[in-house]
């Protein structure tokens, strides 16, 4: 009887201490979502930037100092790419919203030509090309005002712009004070529910923190070897393309699915055969493939390597609940309901 009241209490203590992960998650991540971007971001870098500091502060020279010319740094060089990349940037977006248009009527063409071809084999069916027809149609105003808004938003995001400025000064303050932050929430958190739970928020940290920092790394890789790779091979928009394949890959397979489509599609339409989309499909999948089977594995913790089955349900069940960005925070959310399945398991013992 006493072991049963000793899990119960644990099982209860437990559900309390999930409750109040959801209400700080909901708090933050829906109510507080824009704030929570900048700060996680800012998190990110430091920590990201935090063992070069520590070599200077190691080198007896002040934290304050060491962490202002370390950012100060680190800001400048990402200030000049940016600078560097957004007009390609814009001047593609720009030419891609003129040539929609005329890109998808060759696909348009290209379709009817291919269903007519084999046809045959499944019966010919009208509404079949209708519906394609309607698909393509619908796709292409979508992507025109995509472009449209993409240009809209690079040009007239003030208030983005506003936030992300405040990123450097958040990274110097958290550098300089989270170790107080750190044992304030550690007090807190073992004086509610025990020493055994700030164990849980310390591994979903971790978590977190090496799955965002290797999906960086991994995203700057692959959209970087992407985009030469394109422009070696005289794909239109390689930049763009690549950016985007870089970006897709936050979605595991789906983004990398869509991201092929894309490329393949876009310099099909450009050379009107199918020798150079051949060597663009050969391109993308040795890419994926070196990136799934070398970067991932080494760059994410075991608590994100899952089956591609659980992945995908968990991409469509996150997105079902929460939009694009469930689909966005799908891994990460993933994540956090092993280290609380594991730990209420060991808890329950």
């Amino acid at each position: 009887m006493p072991n049963h009241a000793n899990h119960d209490r644990t099982l209860i203590s437990y559900i309390l201490f999930f409750l109040f992960l959801w209400a700080v998650g909901y708090l933050f991540f829906v109510k507080l979502l824009a704030v929570s971007l900048v700060i996680g971001i800012a998190y990110m870098l430091e920590e990201m930037l935090y063992p070069t500091v520590m070599l200077l502060v190691r080198r007896k020279i002040p934290l304050i100092v060491s962490a202002f010319v370390i950012v100060l740094i680190f800001f400048s060089i990402l200030v000049v790419l940016f600078i560097m990349i957004i007009p390609a940037i814009v001047q593609q977006v720009l030419i891609v919203q003129n040539e929609i248009p005329s890109l998808f009527s060759e696909a348009l063409k290209f379709i009817n030509a291919t269903y007519s071809r084999f046809s045959h084999l499944f019966g010919n069916v009208p509404q079949g090309r209708e519906l394609l027809d309607s698909m393509l149609l619908q796709f292409r105003d979508w992507a025109s005002g995509l472009a449209l808004s993409s240009v809209t938003q690079i040009l007239t995001g003030v208030e983005k712009v506003m936030s992300l400025i405040l990123i450097p000064f958040f990274v110097f303050l958290i550098m300089l004070y989270k170790d107080r932050y750190k044992t304030s929430f550690k007090e807190f958190v073992t004086r509610i529910f025990g020493e055994k739970y700030y164990t849980v928020f310390q591994d979903i940290n971790d978590m977190i923190l090496e799955y965002l920092k290797g999906l960086l790394i991994v995203v700057v890789i692959i959209g970087g070897i992407i985009t030469v790779g394109l422009y070696l091979l005289n794909v239109k928009f390689a930049l763009l393309i690549g950016i985007f394949s870089g970006i897709s890959f936050i979605v595991p397979y789906i983004g990398s699915a869509a991201s092929i489509i894309v490329a393949v599609i876009v310099s099909y339409v450009q050379y009107h055969s199918v020798g150079v989309p051949i060597e663009v499909l050969i391109f993308y999948l040795a890419v994926h493939l070196i990136g799934g089977n070398m970067l991932v594995p080494f760059l994410f913790s075991k608590q994100l390597r899952v089956d591609p089955l659980t992945t995908l349900i968990a991409i469509l069940v996150s997105g079902g609940l929460f939009g694009i960005w469930g689909i966005i925070i799908a891994i990460p959310l993933l994540g956090i309901v092993l280290i609380l399945y594991r730990n209420l398991l060991v808890l329950l013992r």
